[in-house]
């Protein structure tokens, strides 16, 4: 057992190089591949370094903005050598005397030749990654909320030419959310906040249920969710919602909970061909939109072609006042504008309504011009013939 122990104080005090296996012992950390390790344990293998818990210096202001962790700098116009952070970033407060906060979050970040590339999950709270500015270069950055002091940062995973630097809001510039095309997949079915429930759907946050056995399908560059027939997405909490009929693939909105086979008190369903309904259970085959009530609305805009403006041309046949008449004595309404009875069975196209009750404005437009000039005429008439009566009553 002594030698040993002086075995291990000798390992501790000097350097062994070995098959390129190297144990740094004055700054209590260890290097297998290098000699010298920036973690307690760091590993070069494969022309790759991983950390084990490799620290971030410093810590998060106290509720004094917004906070960042660079990644790396990243391409901005210039070809790039490769720089990438892929693994688990974590951050730490707890005490007796402090509050409780802890920051985790798993990030596979790239940026190589013309193109930059990330994802990230979050665990213990939300988290985004940003593109920055600081001190006059580009980063991908991790942001922390505002909120209390988090320190004793950590790394763990695989990473080349990183940067791994804790940054403030007053240090950085041009803060822009970052876009990224990679999925995050989950393959299997998905639990949060509780297990499965009958029938092979999924709980969610909030009491969210999916139920109808949701699949996963894959498109050019991510996956989606798949609901079968009858399949349904239920805010149990709510009594509100969403799935897909149990046939005809109609998809629907419910203020109830229900399972998609068409006896739920529906406020909004389209069907496969497109046509919805809001207020009724069956979209009508004649509307794309049917609503079952009022609409309310602050404007309703009409696309119309065919403006009757052609009432106005030198050649259009103003209709005499005696065939409006007639028209009128006969049918009870007037010409062109749909009867009472054609709209209680067909309802009023407002489009077609609006042209053709300004085409009657026009009309009585033309009329009001045409008595206009008549009176004026008359007018013209009785002026001369009252001086001709002046002239004959001074003789």
């Amino acid at each position: 057992m002594k030698r040993l122990l002086m075995l291990l104080a000798v390992l501790t005090a000097v350097t062994v190089n070995a098959q390129n296996t190297n144990l740094v012992g004055p700054t209590g950390n260890i290097g297998i591949g290098t000699i010298n390790p920036t973690s307690k344990l760091q590993v070069f293998d494969n022309n790759r370094n991983y950390y084990v818990n490799r620290p971030i210096a410093g810590n998060t202001g106290d509720s004094q903005g917004l906070n960042y962790i660079l990644l790396h700098d990243i391409y901005t116009g210039t070809p790039i050598a490769d720089r990438h952070v892929m693994g688990k970033i974590t951050g730490i407060r707890g005490a007796v005397g402090a509050s409780n906060r802890k920051f985790t979050v798993e990030v596979n970040t790239a940026s190589a030749y013309t193109n930059n590339r990330g994802s990230l999950i979050s665990y213990n709270e939300s988290s985004r990654l940003v593109t920055l500015v600081y001190n006059s270069t580009s980063y991908l950055a991790l942001e922390i909320a505002n909120s209390s002091m988090i320190y004793s940062f950590s790394f763990t995973g695989y990473a080349a030419n990183e940067t791994l630097k804790l940054a403030y809001t007053n240090e950085v510039t041009n803060v822009q959310p970052f876009t990224s095309y990679d999925p995050i997949a989950i393959t299997g079915s998905l639990v949060v906040g509780s297990p499965f429930t009958a029938g092979g759907g999924a709980s969610l946050i909030g009491g969210t249920t999916l139920t109808g056995g949701p699949t996963w399908t894959t498109n050019s560059w991510a996956k989606t969710l798949k609901l079968s027939a009858g399949g349904a997405i239920e805010f149990t909490g709510a009594t509100r919602s969403f799935g897909l009929g149990a046939t005809g693939g109609s998809l629907y909105f419910s203020t109830e909970n229900v399972d998609g086979s068409g006896a739920a008190n529906y406020f909004m369903i389209a069907d496969a061909n497109g046509n919805m309904s809001i207020g009724n259970t069956v979209p009508s085959a004649n509307y794309k939109l049917a609503v079952e009530g009022t609409i309310g609305a602050r404007r309703i805009k009409v696309v119309q072609t065919g403006w009757p403006d052609y009432v106005f041309h030198g050649d259009y046949q103003l209709p005499s006042l005696q065939e409006v008449e007639d028209f009128v004595t006969t049918r009870h309404h007037l010409p062109g504008i749909p009867s009472e009875k054609e709209v209680t069975a067909d309802g009023l196209d407002l489009g077609d309504f609006d042209k053709q009750l300004l085409k009657k404005v026009e009309e009585l437009t033309l009329y009001i011009i045409q008595l206009n000039k008549n009176v004026d005429n008359l007018n013209k008439k009785v002026a001369a013939q009252q001086e001709v009566i002046a002239e004959l009553t001074k003789k």
